[in-house]
């Protein structure tokens, strides 16, 4: 499994809280997506999606004719988010761990907003991630507050605690070792950002 049970609970438990727990920066938001390149048409997979605080941002640079696929192991969470986007028909929602999810298309672009520190097999995770990109697609593994304080937020919570994200040459070099190309790293005091494409 990508993520142990006991998170899974810890987050159904506060998935009705969640919008009210942080501010949704919207100014930064716009800028990760701005990096992702996102075009008209791509078919796009938002992993541990939670309740959708990046679906608005992907929909819009995918428009009408892309295809979002918000996955998260917390049902109650994805609940949440397909309550909040039920308006939007090119949005499919899967409640499940990323490591059971099987589809019958490849994605263009993969991305992971506040979600990769959760999870527990970082490698494994990272060659299923490259099974369900196309040939050239990009996965972006970003956080839109510094890793310090994503790691501070994680050392407050004994359920979370041990849920570290890594600085960016060290999970740069996990990516290459996975068979992808890093082509953007951004690890500063603003947010966090890796682009990497298959090769």
């Amino acid at each position: 499994m990508a993520i142990i049970a006991s998170e899974r609970d810890f987050f159904n438990r506060l998935a009705t809280s969640w919008d009210d727990m942080r501010d949704v920066n919207e100014h930064m938001l716009t800028y990760l997506s701005g990096l992702m390149g996102l075009e008209q048409g791509d078919r796009v997979l938002d992993i541990g999606s939670g309740t959708g605080v990046l679906l608005p941002f992907i929909h819009r640079g995918i428009g009408s004719t892309g295809m979002i696929t918000a996955l998260d192991f917390s049902e109650k969470m994805l609940e949440c988010a397909e309550q909040k986007f039920k308006n939007l028909s090119n949005i499919s929602f899967a409640a499940t761990d990323i490591m059971t999810f099987q589809n019958d298309y490849f994605y263009d672009k993969v991305v992971c907003l506040n979600f990769f520190p959760h999870v527990q097999n970082k490698q494994t995770f990272l060659l299923k991630i490259y099974s369900l990109l196309k040939p050239g697609g990009s996965l972006f593994i970003m956080h839109d507050i510094p890793r310090s304080a994503v790691n501070a937020i994680h050392e407050s919570s004994e359920i979370v605690k041990e849920d570290r994200l890594p600085e960016g040459s060290v999970l740069s070099e996990m990516l290459v070792s996975a068979n992808f190309r890093v082509e953007t790293m951004i690890d500063d005091e603003q947010c966090y950002f890796i682009k990497v494409v298959t090769v």
